[in-house]
C-alpha cells in the first residue's frame, strides 16, 4: 500500500472505532506518532478526547508544544496525573534510586496516573506501530484488554509517519530536530533512543491490558 491507501485505511479503523464504541478516547504524547493519529481522528470527530499523562518529569519543551498544539488544535485534551499519595509511595519505595528493576521511577508514575481513568471508557486509539519494537510486531488493529485497544497505524512505517508530517505541514516537537528519535519523560530519554523501553505509550499499553 502506499500512503494514501494507508491513510484511507487508518481513516476507516478509527471511523469503525467511533461508531461502535461510545466511550472512546485517544492517547496522546505529542511525539509524531500521536500527532499523526491525531491529525487524523480530528478529522473525523473534531471534540474526540484525548488523554496524556504527565508524570511532573516532562521536558518543558514537551509541554511548551503541548499547550500550542492544544490551542492551536482545539484538542478536548486533558494531562493524566498521579495522586500526592501514588507519588509519595513511588518516591518511598525508590528512594535514593532513580531506577529500580529496569524501570525508572518516571515511568513508574504513568500506571497509576492513567488507571484511575480507564473505567470511565470502553476503548482507547493508540499510535503504536509494529515496526517500533520487537514487542510490537504483532500488534493488532483491535486487540480486547481492560478496554479495547485500537491502533490505527500499526501498518504504518517511520517514514510513512514523517511523509503524512511533512505533506500535512503539521508541526511536529521541537527536539526531534535536536536527534531524538523517541521521546518520553526527560530522566528516561537519551538522544536516539527511550532507555525505558516503553515510556509514555507503554504505560497506556499495561494499564489497558
Amino acid at each position: 500500500m502506499n500512503l494514501e491507501e494507508k491513510m484511507e485505511l487508518s481513516r476507516i479503523v478509527i471511523q469503525h472505532a467511533l461508531s461502535n464504541y461510545e466511550k472512546i478516547f485517544t492517547s496522546c504524547s505529542f511525539g509524531k506518532d500521536s500527532l499523526v493519529v491525531a491529525d487524523l481522528a480530528q478529522g473525523i470527530k473534531k471534540d474526540i478526547q484525548f488523554i496524556g499523562i504527565d508524570t511532573g518529569y516532562e521536558f518543558e519543551e514537551t509541554l511548551e508544544y503541548a499547550d500550542r498544539v492544544i490551542k492551536q488544535r482545539e484538542m478536548n485534551f486533558f494531562w493524566a496525573k498521579p495522586s500526592m499519595e501514588d507519588v509519595e509511595r513511588i518516591d518511598k519505595e525508590y528512594g535514593d534510586s532513580f531506577l529500580k528493576n529496569g524501570q525508572y521511577k518516571c515511568c513508574e508514575m504513568k500506571l497509576p496516573a492513567i488507571e484511575k481513568h480507564l473505567s470511565s471508557y470502553d476503548a482507547w486509539i493508540t499510535g503504536i506501530r509494529r515496526d517500533e519494537t520487537e514487542s510490537r510486531k504483532t500488534t493488532k488493529i483491535f486487540d480486547q484488554g481492560k478496554i479495547v485497544r485500537v491502533s490505527p497505524i500499526a501498518f504504518w512505517t517511520e517514514a510513512d509517519v514523517w511523509g503524512y508530517i511533512k505533506d500535512r505541514g503539521l508541526e511536529y516537537h521541537p527536539l526531534y530536530d535536536q536527534g531524538y528519535k523517541s521521546l518520553g519523560c526527560k530522566p528516561c530519554t537519551t538522544e536516539g533512543t527511550e532507555k525505558s523501553g516503553g515510556g509514555r505509550q507503554g504505560q497506556f499499553e499495561r494499564a489497558g491490558q
